[in-house]
């Protein structure tokens, strides 16, 4: 595919990377548009403001759009020089709209495709212990749905190791994000070039792996039965930016975030749960094969616990809802 000359971008949809990206057009004085939706401008980032507030700090305009393909004004401002560019873009693009980019739009996955499309990539990371990172730029057609399908083609590839040092989402999040941002500078730079040709790659689907979208409220309930390690894993998945992953004292909800395996042994899976000790502001809790530290358990008014759980007690979750946690949402 070539592009020709491209002095226009039409931005798609709502991330941190996007935030990014944008924040460089304009810093370059590279002309764009952007498109996204409300419920991607609510969106926590992991400054703890919401895509809206940091569009609004960094003085970066935005159109709201529930339907792209009923949307008029980027029907204006698409030209024969522009180049569009999707990062989680919420509505599947139709063949009509299509037609009128005439190939020259990109689809924007911060992930090692052709493994863990779907959604929440760095929860799944984390609770798979993985430590693939990769950028892509897709192709895009009418059967591209965000978390479903895509074409099974490539234009760019950027592949990296993240640090073992990493733990919660916010951690890959930071990570991600300048090597994300140096795979799109490459590409603006090659874009800007005269020879600005890109082949068209297929993805092995042999080794194609894809894990459903996560909703903290929904699906973060701990399972005690699971291994010291195991819960570690599960509780950093759902930390920062996140509310934490889920449990009961007494019937209280608790939500608990950072944790480590302090020490492994051969405990029984009866003790998991039970709060062992305190050492400074850390919560000690027993699990099967080890023990676990936690540096923040909060109340559903975020108040902070530690000093009010008991050592001896038990932090649970009853089986209706670690079974309901298994259900996974629609994209």
């Amino acid at each position: 595919m070539k592009f020709g000359k491209i002095d226009h971008f039409i931005v798609l949809g709502g991330s941190l990377i996007t935030l990014y990206f944008l924040k460089y057009l304009k810093k370059k004085k590279i002309k764009f548009d952007y498109f996204t939706n409300k419920r991607q401008l609510a969106d926590t980032l992991i400054n703890g403001k919401s895509l809206f507030e940091n569009l609004k700090l960094n003085s970066i305009k935005c159109n709201i759009s529930q339907d792209i393909n009923k949307e008029n004004k980027i029907q204006k401002v698409i030209t024969k020089n522009t180049i569009t560019i999707g990062f989680g873009e919420p509505w599947p693009i139709k063949e009509t709209l299509l037609k009128k980019f005439k190939g020259k739009i990109v689809d924007f996955m911060g992930i090692p495709l052709p493994q863990y499309r779907g959604g929440a990539h760095y929860s799944w990371m984390i609770l798979n212990d993985s430590k693939e990172g990769g950028c892509f730029l897709q192709n895009l057609n009418n059967k591209t749905l965000q978390g479903m399908s895509d074409t099974g083609n490539f234009y760019m590839s950027y592949n990296y190791k993240y640090p073992k040092s990493l733990k919660i989402p916010k951690d890959y999040f930071r990570y991600s994000i300048t090597k994300e941002l140096f795979f799109l500078k490459k590409f603006l730079k090659k874009i800007k070039s005269k020879n600005n040709t890109f082949i068209l790659k297929k993805f092995n689907e042999n080794n194609s792996i894809l894990f459903p979208r996560l909703i903290s409220a929904k699906n973060s309930f701990i399972d005690w039965s699971n291994s010291a390690n195991e819960i570690v894993r599960f509780i950093n998945a759902f930390s920062e930016p996140y509310s934490g992953a889920i449990s009961f004292y007494g019937k209280k909800k608790v939500f608990l975030k950072n944790a480590k395996l302090i020490k492994k042994n051969n405990f029984h899976s009866y003790t998991s749960g039970l709060i062992v000790n305190k050492i400074g502001n850390n919560l000690i809790i027993a699990g099967k094969k080890g023990l676990i530290t936690v540096k923040d358990v909060k109340n559903e008014k975020n108040e902070n616990l530690i000093k009010i759980l008991k050592v001896g007690s038990r932090i649970s979750t009853i089986n209706k809802y670690i079974l309901k946690s298994k259900i996974h949402p629609k994209f």
